[in-house]
Order: structure tokens, then sequence, then C-alpha cells
């Protein structure tokens, strides 16, 4: 499926297990980016284990469907991409089924930035779970994700909370 667009704004379309690598590589340089503007320094031992264990997901998800990937291509170069696990969670009053998704990885290379293509990338996914019957979508975000996120629909929940176990 690709969505058609003028050719400086690029073309989105579905990733293939040939794309994993660029698709470990946008996901582990998101990390890098991170770190770095919090002021963190990143760990490349750390990010290397982050990158490999993400590309053996992508290799087992995305044939089976689990985890679907897009790409915004410019060309014959990826710039952005991102993705959706589709998980099986809680059924709840306002959401009866128990399939869900989570959004993540989502990333823009940082000189085709302020183009709305993070946007494009959600969107799609957005349309996709539609497509699929999936009533919740989750991501988590920082600072610099939420304006990308808000634009596309997503609203803060702020009866969430996480417990880390290890590093």
């Amino acid at each position: 499926m690709t969505l058609p667009a003028a050719d400086d704004e690029g073309c989105v379309r579905l990733a293939t297990p040939g794309d994993i690598p660029l698709l470990e590589t946008h996901h582990r340089i998101m990390f890098e980016e991170i770190r770095r503007k919090s002021g963190d320094a990143a760990d490349p031992a750390v990010l290397g284990v982050v990158g490999i264990e993400y590309a053996k997901k992508l290799a087992r998800e995305i044939p089976a469907g689990d985890c679907v990937a897009w790409i915004l291509q410019i060309g014959d170069r990826g710039v952005s991409s991102g993705a959706i696990s589709i998980v099986s969670y809680v059924p709840v009053p306002h959401d009866p089924h128990s399939r869900i998704a989570f959004l993540h990885s989502i990333y823009t290379e940082e000189e085709y930035r302020h183009r709305h293509f993070a946007c494009r990338i959600t969107q799609a996914a957005a349309d996709y779970c539609r497509t699929l019957g999936i009533r919740r979508m989750y991501v988590f975000t920082n600072d610099a994700g939420r304006p990308v996120y808000t634009r596309t629909g997503f609203v803060p929940v702020p009866n969430m909370m996480i417990l880390s176990f290890g590093t």
C-alpha cells in the first residue's frame, strides 16, 4: 500500500522484511538522539543490543503480521519510518475487544524534519488499525513527539504508570 504525494513529499509505503536494516537504524538513532538531548550519554553497547533485538523482533513479527511498519520514501531513500505492534490486551468498558496496537519507533532523519513526515507515518498506522477494527492505539512519547501524536488525535492518559525491572 502506497499513499501518493508530490515527489518532494515522498510516499508512505508498507515496510517489508527487506527494510529491517533501515527500520533498525532509525530505531537505534532515535534512542541515541533522545539520550543526547536529555544530557545522558548513550551506551553504544546497550544501543547495539537494542538494535539487534529490534531487528529480531521485526524479522519474527513482520511476516506474522504482529508488527506492521511504514516507510516514507523520497526517491529510493527511506527518510522516515515507524511501526505498530499488535497485541492482545485487557478488554475494557469503552473497548470490549482485546486487540490493541502500540505505536513505536517513529523517526525522521534530521534533514527531513518539519515536513510532517512523522504525522503521515502515524496517520497511516491509525488508518491501518481502523481497517482491522482495532479501537485502541497507545504510544509512549517525549516532549518532541507529543505534537506529532496530538495532531493525529492522541490524548494524554492520566491513569497510567509503569514499573520497569532491570536497567
